[in-house]
């Protein structure tokens, strides 16, 4: 049996990943990236989904972009 493929738009991803932090971590997606990014995610494998769907992002997005 063959896997079926994912496709998805920045924004689809952008929501999973906000609506994943919110319920499991009580944060925003921004904040979710820069604690990852930052190696100072607690628990990091609870939300592996999650950190998969940020790195299907490109190194350009906002959200990795410090202000």
């Amino acid at each position: 049996m063959e896997t079926p493929l994912l496709d998805l738009n920045r924004d689809q991803i952008v929501t999973r990943i906000e609506r994943g932090t919110k319920q499991r971590l009580r944060i925003g997606v921004q904040d979710f990236v820069t604690l990852y990014r930052a190696g100072r995610l607690p628990d990091p494998g609870k939300v592996a989904d999650l950190v998969a769907l940020a790195a299907l992002l490109p190194d350009t997005d906002p959200f990795f972009l410090k202000p």
